[in-house]
């Protein structure tokens, strides 16, 4: 592949994985959810176990197992995000990110979770057409990937509070700091494929 297409891929790349990022941010915040919902209880981590739990389920077994399973989910799309930038493969990086994404859709309500979920397939599927991944070394890797390892370690020490605005919080806090380690990941921990 010459430098020019190599190039445009790699700016292909990075503007969806912006964009994939600003769907992140406008369906956690969800303005068209917060301007008729009062309560965080229509997210689905809160939703789900208050909806089983009138159906007979134990309450506290359905939180306990939701909340496990999602942060299993979580740390799962990490490693499979962090092996997809190591090796160079689009399609690990882009199941990764989709394990995150689920992680992260129980902190909205139930239908923006549904659109959520579609559009990052749907920008999943772009960037793994379009656009090739050069493989990186570990640490690179770790830091380009330190939203979604962030957010699973945040989650895994805070979701114990049931405090679904804190876990949004240690999402936002995680972006910020993979944006400032993406900022000085040297060049040099990309290895050509």
């Amino acid at each position: 592949m010459d430098d020019k297409k190599i190039s445009a891929n790699a700016r292909l790349g990075v503007v969806l994985e912006f964009v994939l990022v600003a769907v992140f941010a406008l369906c956690v915040w969800a303005p068209w959810e917060r301007a008729t919902a009062t309560s965080s209880l229509n997210m689905i981590w809160l939703w789900l176990p208050i909806t089983l739990g009138r159906h007979g389920w134990h309450f506290e077994t359905v939180t306990v197992t939701i909340t496990i399973c999602t942060l299993t989910t979580a740390a799962i799309g990490a490693l499979l995000a962090i092996a997809g930038r190591m090796r160079g493969s689009v399609g690990f990086w882009a199941a990764g990110m989709f394990l995150f994404a689920c992680a992260v859709a129980i902190l909205m309500p139930v239908w923006t979770a549904v659109g959520f979920l579609g559009a990052v397939i749907f920008l999943l599927a772009l960037r793994a057409r379009f656009a090739a991944m050069g493989s990186m070394r570990a640490l690179a890797a770790v830091l380009t990937e330190l939203w979604p390892v962030g957010y699973a370690v945040g989650f895994a020490v805070l979701a114990w509070r049931y405090n679904p605005r804190l876990l949004i919080q240690v999402l936002l806090v995680s972006l910020g700091l993979s944006l400032v380690a993406r900022a000085v990941v040297p060049s040099a921990g990309v290895r050509s494929t």
